[in-house]
C-alpha cells in the first residue's frame, strides 16, 4: 500500500471540483471561510478554476478539464492534500481519462465522500494508494469547527491515529443562511452492533453504495487485486447509502459476495442511510451477509449524516465498538 506524505506544517491545500461545482453564495463563503481558517493554521489553500463554475446539469467542468485540474495538484510539490469541492453526480466521466500510474508516482491525500467514492475506491482498491473518505472541503468552513473536522486535519498531518465516536448527529441536509453553520446535534448516535459489544481490525475499503453497486453492476471497478493483497490479515468494509431501496441494497450485497468482494472480511461497518426507502435497513443487511460470520455495525459516523470519522481506504484499522460508540485506531499511523 502507498501511504502518501502527511500534510506539512505549512503544506499547501489543493481544492477541486470532480463533479459539481459550487456557485451558490452560502457554499462560497462558507469556502472563503475555509480557507481563512486553514491559512491561519499554516496551510495556504489552492482552489482550482472549476470549483467554482458549473453548468446547468451541475457539472464542474468537462471531464478532461476536471482530469488535467486534478492533476495539476498531483504535480504541485508543495500540494500535501487534495480535498474535492463537493459530490455530485459525474466523477464516473473521468475514469477513462485517468492516468493511475501518475497518481502511483505522484501520491497525495486525497478525500471526499459521496460521488468521490469514483476516484477514491478506485485508486485504493485497484491501485493500491490510500485515500480518504471524510468530509468535502465545505466542512472547514462551518464556524465552530466541530471536533470530526479538527481531527480530520490532524489525522492528515499525522498528528492522530486515534478517534472517538461522536454523541450526536445530523438527520439530513438543511438550506444555510450565512453558509457558516456549524453541525447541528438533531439525534443522538447508537452505534449498533448484531453481535454486543465487538473488536475487530482489518485494512479499510469501502464508499458510497450507490457508487459501489455502479461499479459492480457495470464491471467498472474489480477489487480482486485488494482481497488477494489483504484478505489473509483481515479486511474490514465500510458503507452508507444516499438513496438506495432494500430491494437494491440487498441484490447489491447478495451479488458482491457470491463474486468473492467480500472473502477475508473481518467486519462490516455502515452508516446512517441518508434516503432509504424500506422498513428496516439494518434487518435488510444482516438476512444479506449473517451467512459470513463476522461483526456488522449500523449507524457508524460515515458518509451523508455529519459528522464523520476520517475512514483511512487501505489502512489498517481497529475499531472497538461498545456502549453504543466506537473508538477506530490506526495502529502505527501517525
Amino acid at each position: 500500500m502507498i501511504f502518501p506524505p502527511f500534510l506539512a506544517e505549512s503544506g499547501k491545500i489543493g481544492v477541486t471540483a470532480p463533479s459539481f461545482g459550487v456557485v451558490d453564495p452560502t457554499d462560497v463563503a462558507r469556502f472563503n471561510n475555509a480557507r481563512r481558517r486553514l491559512s491561519a493554521m499554516g496551510h495556504e489553500t489552492v482552489f482550482t478554476p472549476d470549483v467554482f463554475t458549473a453548468d446547468e446539469a451541475g457539472r464542474s467542468a468537462p471531464a478532461e478539464q476536471r482530469v488535467a485540474e486534478l492533476r495539476s495538484l498531483l504535480e504541485d510539490e508543495d500540494v500535501g492534500y487534495v480535498v474535492a469541492a463537493k459530490g455530485g453526480d459525474y466523477q464516473i466521466e473521468m475514469l477513462p481519462l485517468m492516468d493511475w500510474d501518475h497518481l502511483r508516482s505522484h501520491p497525495k491525500w486525497m478525500q471526499g465522500y459521496s460521488d468521490n467514492t469514483v476516484l477514491l475506491f478506485k485508486a485504493t482498491a485497484e491501485h493500491d494508494v490510500a485515500t480518504i473518505y471524510g468530509g468535502n472541503f465545505g466542512d472547514y468552513g462551518m464556524e465552530p469547527w466541530h471536533r470530526s473536522v479538527s481531527e480530520n486535519l490532524e489525522i492528515v498531518e499525522g498528528r492522530r491515529s486515534q478517534q472517538d465516536s461522536f454523541p450526536f448527529h445530523e438527520e439530513g441536509f438543511a438550506d444555510r443562511v450565512t453558509g457558516l453553520e456549524g453541525l447541528r446535534e438533531e439525534a443522538r448516535t447508537e452505534w449498533a452492533s448484531s453481535c454486543g459489544d465487538v473488536s475487530f481490525e482489518g485494512r479499510l475499503i469501502g464508499g458510497c453504495m450507490d457508487v459501489l453497486e455502479w461499479f459492480y453492476r457495470k464491471g467498472t471497478a474489480d477489487p480482486s487485486g485488494f482481497v488477494s493483497r489483504y484478505g489473509g490479515e483481515g479486511i474490514v468494509w465500510y458503507m452508507e447509502t444516499y438513496d438506495m431501496d432494500e430491494g437494491r441494497v440487498a441484490r447489491t450485497l447478495e451479488g458482491m459476495a457470491e463474486d468473492g468482494w467480500f472473502e477475508g472480511a473481518r467486519g462490516f461497518v455502515f452508516g446512517r442511510p441518508l434516503f432509504f426507502k424500506g422498513e428496516d435497513y439494518a434487518a435488510t443487511v444482516r438476512d444479506v451477509l449473517s451467512g459470513l460470520g463476522v461483526p456488522m455495525v449500523f449507524g457508524a459516523d460515515v458518509g451523508h449524516k455529519a459528522p464523520r470519522m476520517t475512514f483511512v481506504n487501505g489502512a489498517r484499522a481497529r475499531l472497538d465498538v461498545s456502549g453504543g460508540g466506537c473508538r477506530l485506531t490506526y495502529p502505527g499511523f501517525a
